[in-house]
């Protein structure tokens, strides 16, 4: 009786022990899952501030390992959310469709446009702009060229032959500085470049004209790719978060239906031992407590082999449900790898000035507001100069604006490789260039500067083989207690005022 006991003693530990591991390794599982879940959702922070809260809640809870009526909640609002984003896609496309309408009809009315510029025009608006959703990075841009685009119209309506000359090089030079903002990928590189050359063979209205629809067409063209991409990685996530809800809905059911079923075995085998011990303690005989013992344990035997089958199918319907999981998380974590990483060369690209391949003005304002935070909690040695090309419109009236676009490219390498790898140089605007020294008080900064001056100034530049020669000027100042970054750079820009004041080709300091 001593051996069948510890028969069923050993039995009883190994069901145990199995149960554990099983325990064990969903939990690993399940783990596994909710991390994965949890950077999912940090991928779609930013789009909406009641989305990002959401998410950020529900991160707190999968680290909190909450049970799923906590979490279920969370998800269908998630879910929610993420849907009116679509929404919020279609309100954007409304928009752009409205302005750019309103602006193509009033070309449409005007007498005398030319049969190309309204064949484009028609095929704009009757067909690219009917797909086009708008994204946040492009709508700026794209409200510049109608704004452009109407001053353009407006010129060709009413001014006198003359106002429109003069007035064309401006116009002409405010376009090349719109297509000069836009960063594009692909084949819209090389058609913005001959939209630019475009420009700047010929800078009459009518040309502009035919040139902002070009370029509005190539910016359509783009917002209905990038939007296609969001849209497709959205819908992608939506889908895959709904898989997800329905797995751990579905884990979570089979994990209480497998337990419910275990606790029921557990108490008949607990049921069963506790009658054979009732039996023996008064069992009269050898030959009745052997019989007695015997079918006691056939019984509990078959009870075991029971609760084995039911371990094995518990273990087998959790292994192939992680492994479907498993395989829609690698090909989901694979298409997440591929968007971030769009997503930051997109944000890399937005930085730099396409034409000089600096840093521009965003990434300047982003880089000068950190340095001044950082020197209004500590107070430290900072340096700013704005820059100035002499007499650069008279290169672009002379030579043509590709000239002034080689001789701003020359000037950014040198301006680039002059100063030190702590220094931040950004391409301003036009010919005007910035320049933050940390850690370089005003003083200590004239003799750099000064070498920085020459550099530029010894650059043989050669123009329809004549040699002319290009300086900068410079304005500089040191950041003071009480700065704000529109003061801060005031006194800059009036350093460098009194250098084009009294001569050009020279550095001003301000103190």
């Amino acid at each position: 009786m001593s051996e069948n006991s510890n028969a069923v003693d050993k039995k009883l530990k190994q069901a145990i022990e199995a149960r554990i591991a099983i325990e064990n390794a969903r939990k690993l599982q399940v783990d596994t899952l909710s991390n994965l879940t949890a950077k999912l959702s940090l991928s779609c922070k930013g789009l909406d501030i009641e989305l990002d809260n959401k998410l950020a809640k529900f991160r707190n809870s999968l680290n909190k390992g909450v049970g799923f009526e906590v979490l279920s909640p969370l998800i269908d609002d998630i879910l929610l959310l993420l849907q009116n984003q679509e929404t919020l896609q279609a309100a954007h496309q409304r928009e752009l469709f409205s302005s750019v309408q309103t602006a193509g009809k009033l070309l449409q009315k005007t007498k005398g446009l030319p049969d190309d510029t309204r064949r484009t025009l028609r095929h704009l608006l009757d067909h690219e702009i009917n797909n086009v959703q708008s994204t946040h990075d492009y709508i700026p841009i794209l409200n510049q060229l109608i704004n452009f685009y109407h001053h353009a119209l407006q010129s060709k309506l009413s001014a006198t032959d003359e106002t429109s000359v003069n007035a064309s090089p401006r116009m002409a030079k405010k376009l090349l500085e719109l297509a000069n903002e836009l960063v594009l990928e692909d084949e819209s590189t090389e058609q913005i470049k001959q939209i630019k050359n475009a420009i700047t063979e010929n800078d009459n209205v009518e040309a502009l004209l035919q040139a902002a629809l070009n370029i509005i067409s190539v910016v359509v063209k783009n917002i209905s790719k990038e939007r296609q991409s969001a849209q497709s990685f959205l819908v992608s996530l939506n889908q895959t978060l709904e898989e997800l809800h329905s797995s751990i809905v579905s884990t979570s059911q089979h994990s209480k239906s497998m337990g419910e079923e275990f606790d029921t075995l557990n108490k008949r085998i607990e049921g069963k031992i506790k009658h054979l011990n009732e039996q023996t303690q008064s069992a009269t005989s050898i030959s009745s407590l052997k019989e007695l013992v015997d079918n006691e344990l056939r019984s509990l035997s078959k009870d075991f082999i029971a609760k084995e089958q039911l371990e094995r199918k518990d273990r087998e319907t959790l292994i192939a449900s992680f492994d479907e999981i498993n395989d829609r998380i690698g090909s989901l974590e694979g298409k997440l790898t591929k968007y971030k990483k769009r997503l930051n060369e997109q944000r890399f690209k937005s930085l730099l000035d396409s034409l000089t391949k600096l840093p521009n003005r965003a990434a300047f304002d982003e880089r000068y507001n950190h340095e001044l935070h950082l020197f209004n909690v500590q107070a430290s040695d900072v340096t700013l100069v704005v820059i100035d090309v002499d007499h650069f419109k008279s290169i672009n009236d002379r030579f043509g604006h590709t000239a002034g676009d080689i001789t701003l490219q020359v000037i950014a390498k040198a301006l680039q490789k002059s100063v030190r790898q702590s220094d931040f140089i950004a391409r301003y605007g036009g010919e005007e260039f910035v320049l933050l020294m940390p850690g370089l008080s005003l003083s200590n900064a004239a003799q750099p500067l000064e070498k920085l001056r020459k550099v530029i100034k010894n650059i043989p530049f050669k123009f329809r083989e004549k040699e002319i020669e290009i300086t900068i000027s410079l304005g500089a100042t040191q950041f003071k207690k009480g700065d704000t970054p529109l003061k801060a750079f005031d006194r800059a820009d009036d350093a460098l005022y009194e250098a084009k004041k009294t001569g050009r080709d020279r550095l001003c300091m301000s103190k």
